[in-house]
């Protein structure tokens, strides 16, 4: 089975630029444009480490099904899903079931209607998912309210307090210490985590690939 999938979205950080700050007890309102950088760079760090775009925007995906092949369902690549517009198998549109799509919001699974199979085409699945930012508005200009879940935003706070502490030390520094003051150590990040910090990682691998989240 091969997949393509399209699909543009905005770029925008996954948690609110007050509560960056104030996990850094910052008020100062001149700083809000590197924290902005920063909170944008550990939205995307974090966006990378679950390897599937998040937020979201309505979606097309091509599958196609090899002859002599058969699938139970189908995988949409963005989840969670909030609504199937349609389904076409080789250009040809297929009728909506009566009671609409069978597929599971949480982790993308398309089942087909009245227990058949996926039988061998190529098919285009329209559908639209992903999470809302804050900030994020309707057609008519009304906030959405934010559906990130708490601990994806918890690894993006993290992850920006990690790249905003590191702008002001040396980054070859592991360790210093200073006799009568104490010692101070700094955690390298795990290059097989993308570069986020480790506790940051340890929250969002239940959204990898297999965790359904």
């Amino acid at each position: 089975m091969a997949v393509q999938t399209t699909g543009s979205q905005a770029v925008l950080p996954l948690v609110t630029l007050q509560s960056l700050m104030d996990a850094l007890s910052i008020t100062d309102g001149n700083a809000t444009s590197d924290l902005t950088d920063i909170l944008l760079q550990a939205s995307q760090a974090v966006t990378s480490y679950i390897g599937r775009p998040l937020l979201i925007a309505d979606r097309e995906e091509r599958i196609r099904i090899r002859p002599g092949d058969v699938q139970l369902s189908l995988r949409m690549a963005v989840w969670p899903v909030t609504g199937v517009t349609a389904v076409l198998k080789d250009g040809n549109p297929l009728p909506i079931p009566a009671d609409g799509w069978d597929y599971d919001v949480t982790c993308g699974i398309l089942y087909p209607s009245e227990a058949q199979l996926w039988g061998p085409g190529r098919y285009i699945l329209q559908y639209r998912a992903g999470w809302v930012a804050p900030g994020q508005t309707d057609d008519d200009g009304n906030a959405i309210p934010s559906t990130v879940p708490a601990d994806v935003r918890s690894a993006v706070l993290t992850t920006a307090r990690a790249l905003y502490y590191a702008q002001s030390r040396d980054p070859l520094l592991k360790s210093e210490s200073e006799q009568g003051v104490g010692s101070t150590s700094w955690a390298t990040p795990d290059v097989s985590s993308g570069g986020l910090p480790s506790d940051a990682a340890a929250l969002l691998n239940r959204y990898l690939p297999g965790g359904f989240s």
